[in-house]
């Protein structure tokens, strides 16, 4: 069976400062990134924005909690991800976020402390891959 393409890059800014936690011994953080665009209605410029649930694994969650800021401009490459589970009411409820496989922090949000810089990460060849297949049994709390 061939494999189907499932790309996102995408270039936004965080909307609040990653949320770090542990699962199973591995990190992980889930962040919020907002996209813009602009475009041209009937000789108007408009601009629309939208906001997009991301998360990433590994030494790159870790990453992101110690540079990754509110308002700090990112670009993201990954992937789309739905997870899906049982509501204690018994109705079922998904979930479509973009899994970041790696990143790359762009420019400033303003004053940035000195260490606070751009650089580009990628998951190390060595570390797992996590895959959408391990069951995590999200509660309604653990999702944003």
């Amino acid at each position: 069976m061939a494999n189907d393409l499932n790309k996102v890059l995408m270039i936004g800014r965080l909307t609040r400062d990653p949320d770090f936690k542990t699962i199973n011994n591995t990190s992980v953080a889930n962040f919020s990134l907002a996209n813009n665009r602009t475009y041209v209605a009937n000789n108007e410029k408009k601009e629309e924005t939208h906001f997009f649930d991301c998360e990433v694994w590994g030494k790159l969650a870790e990453i992101l909690r110690d540079y990754g800021k509110k308002g700090k401009q990112i670009a993201i490459e990954g992937r789309l991800s739905q997870s899906t589970w049982d509501a204690p009411d018994g109705k079922k409820n998904s979930r479509i976020r973009i899994r970041v496989d790696s990143f790359q922090l762009l420019g400033s949000s303003g004053p940035a402390p000195s260490n606070q810089g751009s650089g580009s990460y990628n998951q190390v060849k060595n570390e797992p891959v996590y895959e959408e297949t391990q069951d995590y049994n999200y509660s309604d709390d653990d999702i944003f």
